[in-house]
């Protein structure tokens, strides 16, 4: 039953994420700003691909890009992003493994990843979109983890109801109201669901780190448990390894 809970929330939240402006709400507002100007003439992939990463914004778990040093990681993650935003489901699906793990009930492999990447509903391809550019983070194997956030230490947090605030000074509201007066600004931290994920509801109760408790808009909210990408290098190339969520 703990591991069902886990894997309803990563699934609902990721459901709440699609309907609300995410991905472009983690790369919008403050895009032009955060990318010097000189950068924003050159490759948009690499630019799209950095806009939460450089600069570093403020929070214990804003986005970093921790693979730099892996040979050939940057050249990957860039030629994924440029697929996934041209919404090339073949070329994606090239870049995994044959036996790419895809859930916790054995229905994994390529061709199953492909169908999903062509899905009408483009839910697997905005998973990856929104993914990318929440930062990567090197393995102690030698591979890599996407988002970056997935390999850190959250200590004794409770995993199926923590969230991620997904911004900076992301308001905690008194009420349930794009108006309602604001307790604090929320900057790339955990915040704890009060009563479990209201799935249809445009804000959830959370109990902030301060302790205070209030309402943050669901679209920037993301389950710990949510999708995250693994990968290694074989030979020359990197493949993709797995893509999941829940535990």
């Amino acid at each position: 039953m703990r591991y069902l809970c886990g894997l309803a929330v990563a699934v609902l939240l990721a459901g709440c994420d699609s309907s609300s402006d995410q991905p472009a709400s983690l790369a919008t507002a403050t895009a032009s700003a955060t990318v010097p100007a000189t950068a924003r003439t050159g490759d948009t992939t690499a630019v799209w691909l950095d806009m939460q990463v450089v600069p570093r914004q403020q929070g214990r778990y804003a986005p970093r890009d921790e693979c730099g040093n892996l040979p050939g990681a940057r050249e990957f993650r860039l030629r994924l992003a440029e697929a996934v935003r041209k919404r090339d489901a073949d070329t994606v699906a090239a870049m995994a493994i044959e036996d790419i793990r895809l859930g916790f009930g054995g229905q994994d492999g390529r061709q199953r990843f492909l169908r999903q990447l062509k899905a009408p509903d483009g839910q697997t391809m905005g998973e990856l979109e929104q993914l990318l550019q929440l930062g990567c983070a090197a393995t102690d194997g030698g591979g890599l983890t996407i988002p970056w956030h997935f390999a850190q230490d959250f200590g004794d947090t409770d995993s199926y109801s923590a969230m991620l605030v997904t911004g900076v000074d992301v308001p905690l509201r008194i009420r349930a109201e794009v108006d309602a007066p604001v307790i604090e600004g929320l900057s790339w931290d955990v915040a704890t669901l009060v009563g479990g994920l209201q799935p249809d509801a445009p804000f959830q109760q959370v109990k902030a780190v301060s302790g205070k408790t209030g309402y943050v808009e669901t679209g920037k909210l993301r389950s710990l448990l949510d999708y995250r990408l693994l990968a290694v290098k074989q030979g020359d190339d990197w493949k993709i390894t797995a893509l999941l969520a829940g535990d």
